[in-house]
């Protein structure tokens, strides 16, 4: 399965790595521009090659970067100049012509229900009448009851009406006197806030005493140490031509008016970067005027012939079989070059790519550097590793000092095999073995001591988020180390968000409640939102006031409620 990914001009090798090592797919796919950062060196390719075999993926590079691509096969990683996507067909049974088979259809049968039959006698209209005139006799007072002697008048509709009106008038009257309230949802201003701390790092072991004083600013270290190793295969840059060159005729110009000479082997390079030299020394004569005084260039027709290999090292053979071509020449400086360059009149002829890879002296030093620089990075994670196991098992936070200068390494072995240099082969293997011990410290100690030192700087009116205090916000810089005594000395910072308080509850946050309320009692929604807005330890307000159809606040300060707006 394949996977491709873009990479950014400024993507790291460790930004590379973490988006790769996620994917299921087994052949990955990277889309790199040219100058990418990851084409500075060949050691980050090489690393990312070998991380990846790790995880059990191919890499292949698809990038038009002469000089990636030229990185990429000295390291063995498969180089495409374009993305082919494989085209998918349609399976054969899902051919667009649909088979259409005839739908059966069926009776469907519904079960009636038997007519219900009433067993009641109908009645007639007549009856129904005689029925209703019985039921309204018997219903009437007779004579002598109590209330026989009151009659109740039907009530004046108009009269009822302007009553219900009135009591609507006043329960509004009165709604909009003690009822109304109002919410003011607040966005306090906030402002980023950073302390720094000289903290020591005491090595347990040499200051025992020390950190039996419990001081603040000392924190417990303590050295951890592992052993990497690597075999690696390192793919063979060395190549040894065995083929033809291609060679030709070209046509050298000279804009200028005095006579250049060229020595024998002068280069003649393409824009793709092959190289053609002259056979022998020559004299191109200078540009001539015409009776009009305009300037010939001085043209001299030279054999020229292909370079074994490219300006990138790799083998040109068939490759300098090229078409008519304009040519530089690179040793002459920008300004030289637009005065004197090479034509080819027709095809260059005769290049047979045949070459044979060998071993040599650069190559296996090359090999060396990489494993080396490789097993320093693989120690890292390691003692990374190393420290988190110890902290699962003492139930600690511990955490490695991220500085170079306190990562010590030792070269235990480095081991190729003899007589390779020289020999003809497509890979070499490569042993390399190192110590590393590295400094770990208590951080939990650290964070603790940071954030109360922040804490106790933020502004008497203002709070410091907790979210806002995180591991990520913790910096620290080596300034001093005393190795004898095993300390070493180290500023620790930390970044917050401090923000106004509105909280009730806290005194702060009550002064600046009533200072809220005073302002806005009876103003208009516009007018107290342009005022709360205004105060300097506000960043947004919202209003809602009720009832919904009031246009003021509350003249009752209680009605007024302070919250604070949820931040989105």
């Amino acid at each position: 399965m394949k996977k491709i990914v873009y990479i950014e001009v400024d993507d790291e090798i460790t930004s590379v790595y973490d988006r790769v090592k996620r994917f299921r797919q087994t052949e990955i796919y990277l889309v790199v521009p040219r100058k990418a950062i990851l084409f500075e060196s060949g050691v980050n390719l090489s690393i990312l090659k070998s991380k990846l075999e790790k995880l059990g993926k191919i890499l292949h590079l698809v990038t038009s970067d002469a000089n990636g691509r030229h990185l990429a096969e000295k390291i063995g990683i498969a180089v495409h100049r374009s993305l082919e996507i494989d085209e998918v067909k349609a399976p054969p049974e899902d051919s667009p012509q649909m088979r259409i088979t005839p739908i059966q259809a069926r009776r469907n049968e519904v079960v009636r229900d038997q007519p219900r039959r009433f067993t009641e006698k109908k009645m007639t209209i007549g009856e129904l009448i005689k029925e209703f005139r019985l039921r309204e006799k018997s219903g009437r007072k007779k004579p002598g009851h109590f209330f026989s002697s009151f009659h109740f008048a039907r009530p004046n509709r108009k009269l009822l009406a302007l009553i219900v009106l009135i009591s609507i008038g006043l329960f509004m009257l009165v709604s909009y006197i003690a009822l109304p309230g109002a919410t003011l949802y607040i966005r306090p201003k906030f402002d980023n806030i950073s302390h720094s701390v000289n903290v020591i790092l005491a090595d347990k072991r040499k200051n025992q005493n020390l950190l039996q004083q419990n001081k603040a600013h000392v924190i417990a270290s303590e050295e951890v140490t592992v052993v990497t190793k690597e075999t690696k295969m390192f793919n063979t840059a060395g190549k040894q031509f065995e083929g033809v060159n291609a060679r030709g005729k070209a046509k050298i110009i000279n804009a200028t008016e005095e006579e250049w000479q060229l020595k024998g082997e002068t280069r003649l390079q393409t824009e793709e970067g092959l190289i053609f030299r002259l056979k022998g020394p020559v004299v191109v004569p200078a540009a001539v005027r015409d009776p009009s005084g305009t300037a010939i260039p001085g043209e001299l027709s030279v054999s020229v012939e292909a370079d074994p290999f490219d300006a990138l090292g790799s083998p040109v053979g068939e490759r300098g079989n090229i078409p008519p071509s304009r040519f530089i020449l690179p040793g002459l400086s920008k300004y030289n070059q637009a005065k004197l360059w090479a034509e080819s009149v027709e095809p260059m002829q005769g290049g047979v790519t045949k070459y044979r890879k060998m071993v040599r002296a650069e190559d296996i030093e090359s090999a060396k550097k990489q494993i080396e620089e490789n097993l320093i990075l693989m120690a890292r994670e390691e003692l990374k590793s190393r420290i988190r196991d110890m902290n699962a098992l003492n139930q600690t936070n511990l955490a490695l000092l991220d500085d170079s200068r306190y990562l010590k390494t030792e070269l235990l072995d480095l081991r190729v095999p003899e007589d390779i240099e020289g020999s003809y082969r497509e890979k070499f293997e490569v042993y390399a073995e190192i110590k590393a011990i590295g400094m770990a410290y208590d951080f939990d100690q650290l964070f603790a001591l940071l954030k109360k030192e922040l804490r106790a700087r933020a502004h008497p009116d203002m709070r410091l988020r907790d979210d806002s205090i995180t591991p990520e916000t913790v910096s620290y810089e080596v300034i001093d180390d005393d190795p004898q005594n095993g300390q070493i000395k180290i500023t620790a910072t930390a970044r917050g968000i401090q923000e106004f308080v509105i909280d009730p509850a806290d005194t702060a946050g009550k002064r600046f409640s009533d200072k809220v309320k005073n302002k806005v009692l009876g103003q208009s929604v516009e007018n107290a939102r342009n005022l709360v807005a205004n105060l300097p330890e506000v960043e947004s307000v919202k209003i809602e006031v009720w009832p919904f159809w009031a246009s003021a606040l509350p003249r009752i300060a209680d009605n007024i409620e302070i919250r604070l707006m949820e931040t989105q």
